[in-house]
């Protein structure tokens, strides 16, 4: 017995009648006569009289009809229950990020996420790195893609990706006509540099290339974001250090140079989460990190390890 015998039984029941319980069930009378017998077959007693113009239950089929309206009634209500869990499980994942994760990692696990908790609310912010450590701190986001070093114990995090420093200039500027930039040739020209304030990592390594190589450049613009910097590059305003993801963000007029040094500067791209957070989403996102872009293995495979 399944419960589609169950349905069947119950709008004859209802109906008194095998012709209109079939349009109900959109079925065809044949079909649904047979059904009805096999039930009985099943409990072993007959649960309808039949005349030639009219359908009764037996007594039988009433105590039945009872106990089949409760059982499916009671299977809805698993159903439910079931659906509800499924969607308090996934519940709502709140992410941080800046540029540049939206564009190289994003595309590779956020399409394999959504597939696993279809009913997830994801939130994506746009959030400096000190923004999200303290979103993190606080627990309003779950995860975040940010730059470190990161001060807190109870956040966990690890290196994701460590991405090229490059040069990125106008395309009209002498420097552009050069395969590699030495940073000696940057002397003289000005610079775009971003608020520590907003990224502390970039404007640190940024000034550090140019202080090791004793080069001073005016700062022509400190800007709150690095989309700033890349406007202020593609008007002219002078050239920006800044991680290889603005390659697939380059304005008309702008071009990006490897810089001539014995070795490619480099800056890490984190992932970080607070260590007691349980969301089965979080884990699963943080397995599909560690599958497909971590370069540095996860001190956990997911937050209840």
């Amino acid at each position: 017995m399944d419960l589609r015998h169950l349905k069947y039984f119950v709008a004859v029941a209802e109906e008194l009648n095998f012709t209109r319980a079939a349009e109900r069930l959109h079925t065809v009378q044949p079909s649904l006569s047979q059904q009805i017998r096999r039930l009985e077959t099943m409990v072993g007693v007959p649960l309808f009289h039949r005349w030639k113009h009219r359908v009764t239950l037996t007594d039988a089929g009433r105590v039945f009809l009872e106990d089949a309206r409760r059982m499916l009634h009671d299977a809805e209500q698993a159903m439910l229950r079931a659906r509800r869990a499924a969607q308090e499980e996934s519940g709502a994942m709140s992410i941080g990020f800046i540029p540049g994760a939206e564009m190289k990692v994003f595309p590779r696990i956020l399409p394999i996420l959504r597939a696993s908790f279809p009913n997830l609310e994801l939130s994506l912010r746009s959030l400096s790195s000190p923004q999200q450590m303290e979103a993190l701190c606080h627990r309003k986001i779950n995860l975040g893609f940010l730059r470190g070093p990161i001060p807190y114990p109870e956040i966990e995090s690890r290196v994701l990706l460590r991405e090229p420093i490059v040069a990125f200039l106008p395309e009209s500027l002498d420097l552009a006509r050069l395969e590699r930039i030495p940073v000696e040739a940057f002397a003289g020209h000005k610079f775009l540099s971003i608020s520590r304030e907003v990224a502390p990592a970039l404007h640190d390594l940024a000034h550090g290339i140019l202080d090791r190589a004793g080069v001073n450049c005016e700062v022509a613009m400190a800007s709150e974001n690095v989309l700033t910097s890349v406007g202020g590059v593609a008007s002219g305003m002078g050239f920006a250090l800044l991680p290889d993801y603005v390659e697939q963000i380059l304005p008309p007029g702008t071009v990006t140079r490897p810089l001539d040094l014995p070795e490619t500067p480099t800056i890490d791209l984190m992932v970080a989460y607070h260590r007691d957070d349980r969301l089965p989403a979080l884990t699963c996102l943080l397995e599909l990190l560690q599958e497909r872009i971590l370069e540095a293995p996860l001190g956990r495979q997911s937050p209840s390890l």
